[in-house]
């Protein structure tokens, strides 16, 4: 059997000892290295590509939504039979049902049959609830103020095929034009605006200018 002199097991013993000092360095490095690397998972395990893209995720879920649409307030003039005629504020794109609830609703003898309650409403314009009975005043531009029926002029940013073909010099070919030309370029900000469509000339438009709002 073989076996060391003194000499040798002093040295055999010194090796090991300074293995097991180095190797406790060497743990303690990478421990430490790891706790303080910015990059490090909880575990100590240094996060991957893929880890830090989940993160990033979960970072950009946990943000509040922020509204995509800004609404802009809008004035109108309320007046007649409600329960609290006056300015009111409303969003953009309210309608005429909307404001008549923020006025606090209808009177017993609010004429209902002669309003458009889903009219759209605009800012500056004013709305008015007529009484059972009550006679239109010449003074009152209805067509634009209440949005009934009857001797009402025809808004072509809300007609109908039906309605817009019972004006001057508009039958079922323009009339269908006029809607895909509003559907194509948005609600029409002038009445003059409706020369922009194929087939409607100055002279047309002058037959139904009295006719129309926008």
């Amino acid at each position: 059997m073989f076996r060391f002199d003194r000499i040798q097991q002093k040295l055999l013993l010194v090796l090991c000892v300074a293995f097991f000092a180095l190797s406790g360095v060497l743990i303690c490095l990478e421990v430490g290295r790891r706790s303080v690397s910015p990059s490090a998972g909880p575990s100590g395990w240094e996060k991957t590509d893929t880890d830090r893209q989940e993160q990033a995720v979960t970072l950009e879920e946990d943000e509040p939504e922020k509204s995509e649409k800004n609404e802009k307030p809008i004035k109108v003039y309320l007046t007649g039979q409600v329960k609290s005629p006056g300015v009111l504020t409303l969003s953009e794109g309210a309608r005429v049902e909307d404001a008549i609830k923020l006025a606090g609703g209808t009177l017993p003898d609010a004429d209902l049959d002669h309003i458009n309650m889903a009219r759209k409403l605009k800012d500056e314009g004013m709305y008015h609830v007529p009484a059972v009975g009550e006679e239109q005043s010449g003074n009152v531009d209805l067509s634009a103020s209440s949005g009934m029926d009857g001797d009402a002029k025809v808004n072509i940013n809300e007609a109908d095929q039906a309605q817009l073909e019972t004006l001057n010099g508009i039958g079922p070919s323009k009339a269908q034009k006029i809607i895909q030309y509003r559907e194509k370029n948005g609600d029409f900000q002038s009445i003059e605006e409706l020369m922009n469509v194929s087939g409607i000339g100055e002279k047309t438009f002058e037959g139904l200018r009295e006719q129309i709002d926008a």
